[in-house]
C-alpha cells in the first residue's frame, strides 16, 4: 500500500511541475520564506530524487534505527536561516535545473525509474538516509509523501493554482505521521484537545 500510495502522490505533483504558471513566476519569490518559486520546485522535485540515491546505497546490515516521525523531530531545523536550511535552499535551487520543462522531465524520468525498481521491494527494506538514519522503505517512503504533499501546498499557493488533488491513501498517510510528529514534540493531551476540545487547547500545535 504504502508504495502504491507513494507513486501516485509522486504522479500528482507531476501535473503541477507541469503546470504553465510555474514558468510564468520561476524566478519569483514563493510563499515558503527564503525560496525562490524554482528553488521550492526544485526542493518538491526532491521527494522523487533522493528515494532514488537513497535505494542506490547498499542497504545497512543493522535494523532500522528510527520511524519517519523520529526522523523529521531530529532533522528539522525552525530557523529560515541556519545552515542547514540554507543548504537546503541551495541544494533545490541546484536540482531546479535551467527550467521547468528540464525539471519536469527529469522528475518523471526518475520517477518512471522509481516505478520499475520499487515494485519488488518489501517494505520492511532498510534504507539508509540523512544523518546515518536507517528508515524500513516504507517509513522512508512516508517522509517523502510527507515532503510531496506538503511542499506541493507550499508551490500551489506559489504560483496561484489549486492544490493538486492527493488521493485518499496519501492523504491518511501524511497526516499521521504529521500527528505522530505533533504529539511526540507537545504530548498526547494538547494533540487530543487541539483535535477534539478546541476550548481546552491553550496553544497552537505544529509537527515542526
Amino acid at each position: 500500500m504504502v508504495i502504491e500510495a507513494y507513486l501516485s502522490a509522486a504522479r500528482t505533483v507531476s501535473g503541477l511541475l507541469r503546470a504553465p504558471e510555474l514558468a510564468d513566476r520561476w524566478t519569483e519569490p514563493s510563499a515558503l520564506a527564503g525560496f525562490r518559486v524554482s528553488g521550492l520546485a526544485g526542493h518538491l522535485a526532491r521527494g522523487v530524487f533522493t528515494v532514488e540515491k537513497y535505494l542506490s546505497a547498499a542497504p545497512p546490515a543493522g535494523p532500522p534505527t528510527v520511524d519517519a516521525a523520529g526522523y523529521f523531530l531530529a532533522a528539522t531545523d525552525s530557523d529560515p536561516g541556519s545552515a542547514t536550511n540554507r543548504q537546503i535552499r541551495e541544494r533545490g535551487e541546484e536540482d531546479a535545473g535551467p527550467g521547468p520543462g528540464d525539471l519536469a522531465d527529469r522528475y518523471d524520468a526518475a520517477l518512471d525509474r522509481l516505478a520499475v525498481r520499487l515494485a519488488p521491494l518489501e517494505p520492511d527494506r532498510p534504507v539508509p538516509m540523512l544523518g546515518g538514519a536507517v528508515l524500513t522503505l516504507a517509513d522512508c517512503l512516508v517522509t517523502r509523501m510527507v515532503e510531496l504533499l506538503v511542499h506541493a501546498d507550499d508551490l500551489a499557493l506559489s504560483i496561484d493554482v489549486p492544490g493538486p488533488p492527493f488521493d485518499d491513501r496519501a492523504a491518511d498517510l501524511v497526516v499521521a505521521a504529521l500527528a505522530r510528529c505533533a504529539r511526540r514534540r507537545h504530548g498526547t493531551a494538547p494533540v487530543l484537545r487541539a483535535l477534539a476540545r478546541r476550548e481546552r487547547a491553550d496553544r497552537p500545535i505544529a509537527a515542526f
